[in-house]
């Protein structure tokens, strides 16, 4: 199996570590709609360390993009839906 930056390690997917509470601050603004320059802001970090999160996130979740980061990480119960 080829190994590169952009496909993971199918052998240890099951193995990811879980979100930290910074990036789980980040998958919560980006449910409420927030751009990564709004939740650099908000955070009172660099735009690019937001985007270091994002990009660790759709890893350590599996996700393919925005809209399936935000459906695993409810399905994950990492973030909850506000009623």
């Amino acid at each position: 199996m080829v190994n590169n930056r952009l496909s993971p390690n199918t052998e240890n997917l099951s193995q990811r570590e879980q979100p930290s509470e910074r990036e789980i601050d980040i998958l919560e603004a980006m449910a409420e709609g927030y751009t990564s320059k709004e939740i650099a802001d908000r955070l009172f970090i660099s735009e690019n360390t937001v985007e270091a999160h994002r990009k660790s996130l759709f890893y350590k979740l599996g996700a393919r993009n925005v809209a399936n980061l935000i459906y695993k990480a409810i399905e994950q119960g990492y973030i909850k839906i506000k009623k």
